[in-house]
């Protein structure tokens, strides 16, 4: 059992301690002794209370009382659930070097919807409705996560208990959307669409993806139904759900739901453009498609400058090794890697080659011509530093999240001019104010 499995029996016993323990105890100290009974086959039930009994507590008994998706809160235990199951995805991950599949969706009840994580596979089935017993919650990104572990049960039951018609959708924006969103309704302008054949169960099937947008931002959808859908309509669509990719909400619907277009008046074209966010915004976001921000360069990363590609995958080789294909042929490429501030937050940003060249006035072919004549092998990232570094600078592209926190992939760069008198100006007519 790993550790994560083990967190909600420690909550359990904390709680139980809570009010009726004289002798305080530590959460270390409880998960050392509780994988210690482990280690002896007791099994998890029995060596909670025996550690409840044992610190002075008074065993608390579970709840069996049903609680609503719209009243689940972070670190809650012992969570029964009566939900019908609108997405389920496997994933293969690898926990201490162990691979393990878990899988992963959206649930939803008569209030709300809420993703969940299944670390054991519970025969969990896409439309079905659950009675689920002794689930936890966990915040992630700043949102309710469910989880199921070793003492979660999960029970198929009759779907009229939760009919899809009491799943109402609620009104988004878009930029309101985000993963684990069910039941959604948006108005938006299709900007883009592609399609494509994927293969599901051995059968071909057609998919429609690509973007849309209102006034408030743009997202990506995947459509797996033909709706006829036409760049510039703008659409109700009623009935989808969100998931997201590296914090880029991805809309997604079927045939269960409904796309009806609507007046192209109630979203102008002109009105939806790149949204400018300030940092803080887009780091509590996690993501977003198509934004620009603007900060002050604080850092070059290591990366920048002249690097070699590998022509099978265009990873950058590490001296003239590629991690996937090994000893290979380089092709040259140029890129700069930073870090951006603007007083609210910090994001990094990778900048290719046809804005390296434009920030820098100079070509990949005389960079490298520059570093071929020099002894100084870092020549080419002091010119970046020395263009770049405590300067503004202003960045327009996907902004991907991931444990590291936010990457701007820039499509577009321009240092940004800034009127110092204007801004002097502004600044002291601000402390006048103060005083």
């Amino acid at each position: 059992m790993s550790d994560e499995d083990i967190q909600p029996y420690i909550d359990d016993i904390l709680e139980a301690l809570s009010d009726s323990s004289e002798e305080k105890v530590t959460r270390e100290e409880l998960e050392k002794e509780l994988k210690k009974f482990l280690e002896y086959g007791v099994p998890l039930d029995h060596a909670k209370l025996t550690l409840i009994k044992k610190f002075g507590g008074g065993y608390v008994p579970l709840s069996t009382e049903r609680t609503l998706v719209v009243d689940l809160k972070p670190n809650q235990n012992s969570v029964n659930l009566l939900c019908r199951v609108i997405t389920i995805n496997p994933k293969d991950i690898t926990i201490k070097g162990e691979d393990r599949k878990i899988f992963f969706g959206i649930l939803a009840d008569e209030s709300g919807t809420i993703p969940f994580t299944a670390w054991n596979d519970f025969g969990i089935e896409k439309g079905t409705v659950l009675e689920i017993s002794n689930a936890y919650t966990r915040e992630w990104q700043g949102d309710t996560k469910l989880n199921f572990g070793d003492r979660t049960k999960v029970e198929k039951t009759d779907e009229s208990k939760v009919p899809e018609s009491s799943l109402e959708p609620n009104e988004y924006k878009v930029k309101d959307l985000r993963s684990g969103l069910g039941a959604v309704e948006v108005t938006a302008r299709i900007l883009e669409i592609n399609e494509r054949e994927v293969e599901v169960d051995g059968q071909k099937k057609s998919v429609y993806s690509g973007t849309l947008g209102d006034e408030t931002g743009k997202a990506q959808y995947t459509s797996w139904h033909d709706f006829k859908l036409k760049g510039e309509d703008v659409v109700k669509i009623s009935g989808g759900y969100v998931k997201s990719w590296k914090g880029i909400p991805q809309l997604t619907f079927d045939e269960k739901a409904t796309v009806e277009k609507v007046d192209d008046s109630k979203i102008s074209k002109k009105d939806i453009k790149t949204r400018k966010l300030p940092l803080h915004e887009l780091v509590d976001r996690y993501g977003a498609l198509d934004v620009e921000v603007e900060g002050t360069v604080i850092q070059i990363r290591e990366g920048s400058g002249l690097v070699q590609r590998c022509p099978e995958c265009n990873r950058v080789l590490q001296g003239s090794d590629c991690s996937i294909h090994g000893t290979v042929e380089g092709i040259p490429d140029l890129r700069i890697k930073l870090v951006i501030d603007d007083g609210t937050g910090a994001v990094s940003g990778i900048i290719n080659k046809d804005s390296t060249e434009k920030l820098l006035g100079k070509t990949l072919d005389e960079l490298a011509k520059i570093l071929g004549k020099s002894e100084d092998k870092n020549i080419i990232v002091e010119e970046i530093n020395n263009t770049l570094f405590a300067h503004r600078i202003n960045l327009r592209g996907n902004a991907l999240g991931d444990e590291f926190g936010i990457t701007i992939i820039a499509k577009d760069v321009k240092l940004a001019d800034i009127d110092v008198e204007a801004e002097t100006e502004k600044l002291s007519q601000e402390l006048e104010e103060l005083q």
